[in-house]
């Protein structure tokens, strides 16, 4: 299942406590209190299960930050409407018709152009905080990473609200920077994906359900199956040390045919997964101070740095250093509105 004793950033937790403090939750007995004591150190468990604590007290799973109330239970029946589709894209059309009957703005859709497809959201109300349509993205792309069995990249994100103190967490969070200030809400993802077959039944999403909501702060990176076990072979083992799909099948127990049919019928394959574990390490070493492009290109496993380079620039649209760079520019943005009086 997903890693849910990894450390959540200080700045979403305080935005939590802060939605507890508005609705007067902060006395004794409430999940305030009860998680009061373990605030500067929450792992995403933690988190969760306040998370849930909260949304039960306040009647509310966005915690009083949309138009009306999501009442608790509301996800979990997002999930099982959504779950049975035969296709991503039919889910995720699903899941935002879903949304817009059960908070009535902003109201989500999707379009495809130029092999992306961008999910917008519309509201002629003032704009809603960068942490509630943090929420809004949470509830909608947990599920979907879900159904995909893998964390979908994000091309661009943009809120229509302006930045908060601590912005720098949501550019990691959502693993791109975020645009704010914005005419409106939107994400993009390759249109690619929305092709991806849905084949989850009912014991999955059970288990999935059982670990919400803690598991959506992370998307899905589960090991229940093939391709969790893939993932997780790879996560655990240094690029360079990466078996090739021979050698995978073996450790496996399995016929090479066998592997590559069984990643495919699972909406993926090898090259997929490795591509998907290298863009994430990319990003992570490109934010270790000290350590070149061309360092991080034989971490990773290539050959040449330029070979590196024209993935990268696929995966992100921009090349590795004005991605250090741009990284450099969001830190000290938010260590700016950090220091803006109250």
């Amino acid at each position: 299942m997903s890693d849910l004793s990894a450390p959540v950033s200080a700045v979403f937790i305080d935005e939590a406590l802060d939605c507890a403090r508005r609705a007067g939750l902060d006395g004794p007995g409430t999940a305030y209190a009860i998680t009061r004591g373990a605030t500067d150190a929450m792992t995403l468990q933690q988190y969760g299960r306040f998370w849930f604590a909260l949304a039960r007290d306040m009647g509310d799973e966005m915690l009083g930050m949309a138009g009306h109330p999501m009442r608790p239970g509301s996800f979990a029946l997002l999930c099982h409407a959504i779950h049975g589709a035969n296709t991503l894209g039919k889910a995720l059309r699903r899941a935002l018709w879903a949304l817009d009957i059960m908070l009535g703005a902003p109201k989500g859709s999707v379009t495809v152009r130029g092999g992306q497809a961008h999910i917008t959201f519309k509201d002629s109300a003032a704009p809603l905080s960068a942490f509630a349509y943090r929420t809004l993205l949470i509830v909608l792309l947990g599920p979907i990473c879900w159904l995909a069995r893998r964390r979908i990249p994000l091309l661009q994100v943009a809120f229509r609200c302006s930045a908060p103190s601590g912005a720098i967490a949501y550019s990691r969070f959502f693993g791109t920077p975020v645009q704010f200030g914005e005419a409106v809400t939107h994400v993009v993802i390759g249109a690619q994906y929305l092709t991806l077959p849905v084949n989850r039944n009912e014991a999955a999403l059970k288990r999935y359900l059982k670990d919400a909501p803690g598991n959506l702060l992370v998307g899905y990176q589960g090991s229940d199956d093939l391709t969790g076990r893939v993932r997780k072979t790879l996560a655990d083992t240094p690029a360079l040390e990466w078996p090739d799909f021979d050698s995978l099948s073996v450790r496996l127990n399995m016929s090479p045919s066998t592997l590559r049919r069984q990643l495919k019928d699972q909406g993926t394959s090898f090259r997929d997964l490795k591509a998907e574990l290298r863009q994430l390490r990319a990003k992570q070493l490109l934010n270790t101070a000290g350590m070149s492009v061309a360092e991080v290109a034989d971490q990773l496993g290539y050959a040449e740095p330029s070979a590196f380079f024209r993935a990268f620039h696929i995966w992100t649209g921009t090349s590795p250093a004005q991605y250090r760079e741009n990284q450099k520019n969001l830190q000290f943005m938010s260590d700016t509105n950090d220091l803006k009086p109250d």
